[in-house]
This record gives C-alpha cells, sequence and structure tokens, in this order.
C-alpha cells in the first residue's frame, strides 16, 4: 500500500489517531482526532515537543504503557477537550520502527463516553432490577394472594407465606407434593383440564377451583398460570375467592360504590377500543376537564392532545396495543374551558379481558405537581448558582466531618483540587492551635447549634489563610444529614488591622518621642491624650488630665488668644499655626492645630531660640543685602530662605521665585551633573565651611561659573539644626581665561608630536627613492647597453614620479597638520602596493606574492598608508639572507570580528638572534620574524561593505 492511500485511509478515518516519536512528540494527527480535542491541527502540532502525554488529564508515564515488543498496549485515560471538559477514552499504542532504525508510536484513540453512559445506564436499570426483585421477594411474602410454582407433573417447587393464612398449611408442608392431594374431588377433572392448557398454550388466566383446607374446610381460589418453556416451571398466582362466592349478592352494590368512585375520584379512568376512541370514561372528567363523560364517547383522544406531544403518545399507544404495559411521559390535555392541562398517565392493554375488551387508560392531572417540580428545580439552580458562583468559600459536611462538596472559590482559595477536597476534612486544612477548638465547635454543630467564627488555615502552598467561616446544620427528621458552611477569606482583614495595629503603636511610640509637646481634645474641649514631653512641660499628669475640660485645667483668661485660634480651627474644619509669646511658660511657642471629625490635635513646641537666631539673621541680611556678590541663606536642607540683590541681579531669580527650592534644582548648568550636586549636598551634611566650583545657568539661560563660599551655622539652642550661608562669586571670565591656556598647550604638544612624525617620514621615505636615482644614474653613466639605458631610463621615470608622489603627499600632511585636511581619502590598496613595489631594489632572484584577497579600497591617510608598506618591504630587502633568494609575500585579510583589515608582509630574511640578545627563544628556530608595527587602517564606507577598520602588520 503505498504512502498517498495510507495517509488518505487515516485523514478520512472516523477514529483518532496520531503518530508521536519515542520521546513522545507529536508527529501527525487526523482530523478525526482534532475534531475530538476540540483543537486546530496546527495548536496540536505545537505542542509536540511537550508530548502527546500533555492532553492527558492525569499525569502517566507512557513508557509504563508501552511496549517494546511491538504489542498493542490498552489503557483508559481523560483528554482535555479546548472547553476544559475531560473526555474518557480507550488508548491502542504500538511501538514500530524503520528500516533507518528510527523508532515511533501509533495510537489509535476510542472514544469511551457513549460506552461509559450506556455502563452508566445499565448499573442503574441493575440497580433498580435488584430493587424490584427485593420488592417482588416483599410482595410474594406480604402478599394476601398465592404465589406458587409447579413441575409440568404438578410438584410444588415453592410456595410464599400466604399459604398459611389460605390453606392453613406451611410452605414446607407443602413443597415437594403434588397439588392434587389439595384439590377438592369434584374439581379435578377441570383442573387437569387447565394444566393441559396452561402447557399447550403457556398461559391461563381466571381458572377457578376449590382446594380442602387443613382444618377441612373449602376455599375457593383464581388462578392465573404462565408456564416458563426456558426454566420447565409453571408460575401460578391463587386468589382466594371464597368472600367472593359468599358474597355475590353483594356484587351489585359494589358496582355502584366503584361507578361512585370512579365518579368523584382525582383519577380518570376510560376505556380506549381498538380504534383509539373512548368506549368509556368515568364521571371524574367532569370536575377534572370540564367534559361530560358523554362528549368524549366514541371521540379519540388526540383531538385534545397538544400537537407537540401527540407523537409521543402515539408511539405509547401502539406499545399498548401490542400488549405491553406503558407509562407515558407528561401531557398536555385541553379542557372544555380552552386550558392546557399536564396529564400523566398509565395504559394497560385489556382486550382479552371480555368485560372491558380495550385498553384502560389512568390519567391524572399534575399540572400542580409539575409547576412545583420546576419551581423546585428553579430553587436548585438558583441555589447552585448562588453555591458555583459565590465568591466566598462555599463547602459542605458529611455529618462525620469531610467534605462531600466545595465551589470553585474554595478551590481557588485553598489550593487543592475537587478531588484532594473530598478526601479531606477542615481539620486538616487547620492550624494545630485552633484543632481544639474546631472541635469544640463541631461537637456543638452536631448538637444543632448554628455558629459564626474566625480560624486560620494553610493553603496548598503551606501559606496561612484567614477565613470567618458561618457553620450550619443540616437536619432532616430530628437526624444530622450534613453541614453547610460559608467561609469569607479575610487574611487581607487581618492583615490591615494587623497593620493598624501597628500603625497605632508607631504612632503613639512617635508621639512620645517627638520632642513637641502634643496633645488631643474631643468635639467637647475634653483631653484625649496627651504625650509625655506635654506633661512635662506643663509639670502636669495625663491620668489626672484625660476627660477634663482644657479650658477648665488652663484657664481661659491666661490662656485667651490660644483659646481664640483653637475656637476658629473647630468652626472653619481648617488647620491653624501661629506663634504666640505665654508669660506663665516665659517663652515663644509655636503652635499648630489639626482639626478633624473626633476632635482637635495640637503641636506646641518652644521657638525662642528660633527668635534670637532671626533676629541675628536680620541684622546679618541688612549687611548682606548691600554686599555686591550674590548672597543667600539655606535651612537645614539646602532650602533657600533668603537672598540679597546680588543673586537676583547674577541669577536673574527674585527671593519669592526660589525661597523654599534647591539651587541645585533650578541653577545647574550643562556641566552640574546630578553626581556634582549630589557631591555638594553631601558636603552641606558636614559642620565644616568649603569651596565649590559650579556652573549655572541664569533664568535668562546664559550659562556661568561661579565660585561658592559655604559657610554652616549651627545652633546649639535649636537642637544642633543647621543655616548655611553662601557667598556666590562670578569667574565666568576666569574660566574662560583657563580654558584657553588649556587649548594653547594641547594645540602646542599635537603639533610637536605632528613635527617629529613628519621627520621621521622624510628620513624614511625620501631616502629610499632618492637613493634609487643615485644608483641608477650611475649606472647609465657607465653602461653602453641601449636596451639597459632604456630600462634604466624608465625605472629613473617611476622612481622620480614616486618621488613626486611622496613630495605630495608630505604637503597634504603639512595641511593635515595645520589644520586644514581634516577627513581620510580614498585609497586603492593594491596601486600603493604597486607603486612601493616599483621602487624595490630588487635581485633577479627574488621572488614577491601578492595575496589581497578582494580588499580594494580602504580609507585612511595615503601617505601613512604608502610610508608604512615601503618601509616594511624595505626592511624585508635588506635584511634578506645571502644563504637564499628573497621569497617576499604580501598579505590582506578582513577580520570581521575584529573589524580590522590586516595586511602581512613576511619574508625569509635574517630575522633576530634572540640568544645573541640575551633573550629566551619561543620559537624552535634561532631567528624570529621582523617585529610587528601595527596601523590602523578605516575601509571606505559603500565600496567594501564587508570590511572594516583594520590592521597592517609586518612579520
Amino acid at each position: 500500500m503505498n504512502f498517498e492511500l495510507m495517509y488518505a485511509l487515516a485523514e478520512h478515518s472516523q477514529e483518532p489517531m496520531l503518530l508521536s516519536s519515542s520521546r513522545g512528540d507529536i508527529l501527525y494527527v487526523n482530523p478525526a482526532f482534532c475534531e475530538l480535542v476540540g483543537q486546530r491541527r496546527e495548536a496540536v502540532l505545537e505542542i509536540g515537543s511537550a508530548g502527546w502525554m500533555h492532553l492527558l488529564a492525569e499525569t502517566r508515564e507512557i513508557k509504563e504503557h508501552l511496549r517494546a515488543d511491538g504489542r498493542d498496549a490498552k489503557l483508559e485515560a481523560n483528554l482535555w477537550h479546548k472547553s476544559g471538559q475531560k473526555i474518557p477514552v480507550e488508548l491502542v499504542s504500538r511501538s514500530f520502527s524503520t528500516s533507518e532504525n528510527h523508532s515511533y508510536i501509533s495510537v489509535h484513540v476510542r472514544d469511551l463516553r457513549a460506552q461509559k453512559d450506556a455502563h452508566q445506564k445499565l448499573e442503574a436499570q441493575q440497580q433498580e432490577l435488584k430493587k424490584a426483585v427485593r420488592e417482588l421477594q416483599l410482595v410474594m411474602d406480604f402478599s394476601a394472594d398465592l404465589i406458587c410454582t409447579f413441575s409440568p407433573d404438578g410438584e410444588f417447587l415453592h410456595v410464599n407465606k400466604a399459604c398459611l393464612a389460605i390453606l392453613g398449611y406451611t410452605p414446607e408442608e407443602l413443597i415437594g407434593r403434588n397439588y392434587r392431594a389439595f384439590i377438592h374431588p369434584e374439581d379435578h377433572a377441570i383442573t387437569e383440564q387447565d394444566a393441559v392448557e396452561v402447557i399447550a398454550i403457556s398461559k391461563t388466566l381466571n381458572f377457578k377451583n376449590r382446594y380442602l383446607h387443613k382444618d377441612g374446610s373449602t376455599i375457593y381460589l383464581s388462578w392465573s398460570s404462565s408456564l416458563v418453556r426456558e426454566e420447565n416451571k409453571i408460575y401460578c398466582i391463587g386468589r382466594n375467592i371464597s368472600n367472593e362466592v359468599a358474597n355475590q349478592a353483594k356484587d351489585k352494590h359494589n358496582e355502584y360504590r366503584l361507578q361512585a368512585l370512579l365518579q368523584e375520584g382525582q383519577d380518570m379512568v376510560c376505556i380506549l377500543d381498538k380504534e383509539g376512541s373512548y368506549s368509556f370514561v368515568s364521571g371524574s372528567v367532569i370536575h377534572a376537564m370540564g367534559y361530560d363523560p358523554q362528549e368524549l364517547i366514541g371521540r379519540k383522544p388526540f383531538e385534545f392532545i397538544h400537537p407537540d406531544d401527540v407523537v409521543d403518545i402515539l408511539d405509547e399507544f401502539e406499545q399498548v396495543s401490542a400488549g405491553m404495559d406503558a407509562k407515558t411521559p407528561p401531557f398536555r390535555f385541553k379542557t372544555k374551558a380552552g386550558e392546557w392541562r399536564w396529564l400523566e398517565t398509565k395504559g394497560v392493554n385489556c382486550f382479552h379481558h371480555p368485560a372491558i375488551n380495550g385498553i384502560i387508560v389512568n390519567s391524572r392531572d399534575i399540572t400542580e405537581r409539575l409547576q412545583a417540580q420546576r419551581q423546585l428545580e428553579l430553587s436548585e439552580k438558583m441555589y447552585k448558582a448562588v453555591f458555583e458562583k459565590n465568591p466566598d468559600f462555599v463547602y459542605s459536611l458529611s455529618p462525620s466531618g469531610y467534605f462531600t462538596s466545595v465551589n470553585a472559590a474554595a478551590i481557588s482559595c485553598i489550593g487543592y483540587s475537587e478531588e484532594e477536597f473530598l478526601k479531606m476534612r477542615p481539620r486538616d486544612l487547620l492550624h494545630p492551635d485552633k484543632l481544639k477548638e474546631a472541635e469544640e465547635n463541631f461537637v456543638r454543630i452536631k448538637a444543632g447549634e448554628s455558629m459564626t467564627t474566625e480560624t486560620t488555615v494553610f493553603n496548598a502552598n503551606g501559606n496561612k489563610v484567614h477565613l470567618a467561616v458561618t457553620k450550619v446544620p443540616v437536619i432532616v427528621n430530628g437526624e444530622l444529614i450534613g453541614v453547610h458552611g460559608i467561609a469569607k477569606d479575610i487574611t487581607a482583614v487581618k492583615r490591615q488591622q494587623r497593620l493598624l495595629k501597628d500603625t497605632a503603636n508607631r504612632l503613639k511610640n512617635i508621639l512620645e518621642s517627638i520632642k513637641d509637646a502634643f496633645f488631643t481634645l474631643d468635639k467637647d474641649w475634653c483631653f484625649t491624650y496627651m504625650n509625655h514631653q506635654f506633661e512635662k512641660s506643663l509639670g502636669v499628669k495625663s491620668s489626672d488630665l484625660i476627660g477634663r475640660d482644657v479650658r477648665e485645667v488652663f484657664p481661659s483668661e491666661r490662656y485667651q488668644k490660644f483659646y481664640a485660634k483653637f475656637q476658629r480651627a473647630f468652626s472653619l474644619q481648617h488647620p491653624t499655626h501661629f506663634e504666640e509669646y505665654s508669660y506663665i511658660l516665659n517663652e515663644w511657642l509655636d503652635v499648630s492645630a489639626y482639626p478633624s471629625e473626633e476632635g482637635l490635635s495640637v503641636f506646641i513646641k518652644g521657638v525662642s531660640a528660633r527668635k534670637q537666631v532671626e533676629a541675628e539673621l536680620k541684622k546679618l541680611s541688612l549687611v548682606a543685602s548691600k554686599t555686591v556678590n550674590s548672597v543667600y541663606i539655606t535651612d537645614d536642607e539646602a532650602r533657600v530662605e533668603w537672598v540679597n540683590d546680588g543673586f537676583t541681579r547674577l541669577t536673574g531669580y527674585t527671593l519669592e521665585e526660589i525661597k523654599g527650592r534647591k539651587p541645585g534644582d533650578l541653577l545647574a548648568g550643562p556641566e552640574t551633573n546630578l553626581e556634582k550636586v549630589s557631591v555638594i549636598r553631601q558636603k552641606l551634611n558636614y559642620d565644616k565651611p568649603f569651596v565649590q566650583e559650579v556652573q549655572n545657568r541664569s533664568k535668562s539661560g546664559e550659562v556661568y561659573w561661579s565660585k561658592l563660599d559655604v559657610t554652616p551655622i549651627i545652633d546649639d539652642l535649636t537642637g544642633g539644626k543647621k543655616k548655611f550661608i553662601v557667598i556666590e562669586t562670578d569667574i565666568t571670565e576666569q574660566k574662560r581665561a583657563e580654558e584657553e591656556r588649556t587649548k594653547l598647550t594641547e594645540e602646542l604638544l599635537r603639533r610637536n608630536r605632528h613635527l617629529e612624525q613628519f621627520t621621521y617620514i622624510v628620513s624614511h621615505n625620501l631616502r629610499s627613492p632618492v637613493a634609487n636615482i643615485i644608483g641608477l644614474t650611475s649606472l647609465l653613466s657607465t653602461s653602453d647597453n641601449p636596451d639597459m639605458q632604456k630600462g634604466i631610463i624608465t625605472k629613473l621615470k617611476q622612481t622620480s614620479q614616486n618621488l613626486d608622489y611622496i613630495i605630495r603627499d608630505l604637503n597634504e600632511m603639512l595641511s593635515l597638520q595645520a589644520g586644514v585636511l581634516e577627513e581620510r581619502e580614498k585609497i586603492m590598496l593594491p596601486t600603493v602596493i604597486e607603486q612601493v613595489l616599483q621602487e624595490l631594489p630588487l635581485d633577479g632572484g627574488s621572488t614577491i606574492r601578492v595575496e589581497l584577497n578582494g580588499v580594494g579600497e580602504i580609507g585612511s591617510i595615503r601617505s601613512y598608508v604608502s610610508s608604512i608598506i615601503s618601509n616594511l618591504l624595505t626592511n624585508a630587502v635588506k635584511y634578506k639572507s645571502p644563504d637564499r633568494p628573497l621569497c617576499l609575500t604580501i598579505q590582506a585579510e578582513h577580520h570581521q570580528t575584529e573589524g580590522m583589515v590586516c595586511l602581512m608582509v613576511t619574508d625569509n630574511g635574517l630575522g633576530i638572534n634572540l640568544k645573541k640578545r640575551g633573550q629566551k627563544p619561543v620559537w624552535p628556530l634561532q631567528t624570529i620574524p621582523f617585529p610587528c608595527l601595527w596601523q590602523r587602517i578605516r575601509a571606505i564606507p559603500g565600496k567594501n561593505p564587508s570590511r572594516s577598520p583594520g590592521r597592517i602588520c609586518n612579520r
């Protein structure tokens, strides 16, 4: 079978299947599998690296269920649907290997939902059957009728206990004996005839005969017999009709009574003939449906049944017509008034009964019951909604204290799954300190007491959770059947309460530790709190004053100005701040009063020392205001309190604009960064004067330099608080002069370095072409060979042209040093190398190899590059070995990682004798390459995009 056909079969298969690697990675899924889990194929394949076991609801190790021998392995599991639903499935997996020794696993999935549902229904039916058997046994044991089984030859096989009441014999006395021994002698013949009929047609009904009682009296019995051929038994029910026979005269009276029962009963009884028409209708239909029985006779019930219910009722009618008893589902029946009423009907086929010859239909109006049932269902749905959607932890407990149900909020709050909850008790979650209390409370709840308590539990992560729990016992018929509980997570509330308590404690500690006197009054001007400083300052005790009116303790005539301010704060509900001199304390007081809904909070501190300092500062400010320099005064946090006119002239800011602000935040210039401002503020923490130069920016945006002379003033009378006097001097012109001197010095040093470099280049670059010209002219004067002279003249031209290039490069270098040329030029590296090689004095045996590896145009200073290459090649020729021909290699490589172009010149010359120089050799040879000379060369952008700044080196 080819691959396309196999793929088509898998794609169109109704059976979900997938293919995975031996590690569990999903390689293929068919559409049926995607439909089963409710996901697109791409989404399923995206989790391939996680393994297809990721789709299982339970954690399993697939290796435990797979066999390496290739045989099928089956297991049942649950797959996750996209909606979150668990789908029961049977997985059949087989591992196999390809010819390339690749291992795979094919998995076929069978949806077990229908099977599970059928199994549950079967179990339910079996339970119903067991129940029916038990009920049947009870019926048989307590039935007033004689129920028994016979063998075909008439031997009793089983008899119920009714035989004692009917015949006077116990079941043990009858079982094993033939029924003929107990029949009235006159009824032997008809009994034998009925026995033959039972064997022939398997059933007889209402056969009557007489039995002899143990005491010798005659008992009339009516029999219904049925032969079960598979069991080879005859099942019989015998009813004692002795009284009926004795009371035949009363039958007519009983018939009237029955008619009255049918007329006035709640159930409607009717008979349908073979055509499905009413042949009899009880009188109860009058008050139930409003019809007279004669109005329905001859009409079909389907005329009155709701059209939506007719199909179901027809099916039931056909079943009853076929001989089966049936109970219809509720259906709607139209009353004479046009109202639809819900009926529940049971039909019994009685065509075999001559007196009935039809189907007995017993109907009952269940409209009110259905309405009550729907109301109950609505109540249950509402309860479930309250239970499941409740944001609090809702749960139920069994009488033994185990969880029987929990809502989603409980799972979210505590972190355990529902399955884990149902195996636990609340005590399993409790803090050990709460166990004893919980046990006592549960005893009270079992006694019928509802209660609300607070407790502490541990969640699945081991964290504490505080809960407020309300527990209500559920008692039915005086018996506890469970406990219903609602727990509210109060962890945040507890944390807040603890925080408030800690805050209150901290606040009290703060109020007690502050050096200011502090007290609070309620709305009646009575003390509610005072700190230790208040007690100490006024010589009072809080225990004597709490609850007393402040105006009684401290007379109004002495503190009239204070009480006036307090009254204003109370009236306007606005804080007030004032300074007042107390003649009683002989001190200036700074008072702040803050009104609130509870009363008034008052802070009082002595400021006599500050008043003295302020008086001194006023004198100093008078002097400072007249000085030419900028002067300003700050508080201990470096906020400006006062500036003179010189500050305004220098910065452009007035006192109103800068008061309360830090100078560094407003005046810092471009070079006065946060770090420098931080250094200045750090120096303010010390008690020593200092000088600092800063760059500032005035209000108009002008940048200037200032020298700050900062002097701290320590005030011991106010607890060591500081103020700072700052004298600011404009040093802008001084800084400019310093900058000019610095620039001039740097320019002189730069020119000196360039001059030294120029001298070096002149001494090296001009020497080689001049020496070549001298040598060539000497050869020209001594040679008579025309070809040789022609070659010498050509060489002289090339050497002269190269000399011209060098002189021009020197001129450009001089221009560069003078600041005329600032940018590098574009240089073709192959051309520069060719020009240098033309000037190189080589003999006939020399070999030159040039490998530039694609490096062409670079950006640099032409004279520098030419001089470097010329020196490297000249050194190679100068120090060549006399023992071998010169072999010279020029290579260029682009190093992308280092961002460079590396030019390497290698030769087989003499090298350097390290032993002679007293150095340890680092190579096995006695000589090493010539020392490297490094020069950075910038590549020209756009010409060689893969090239970057590189190195020229000689070795």
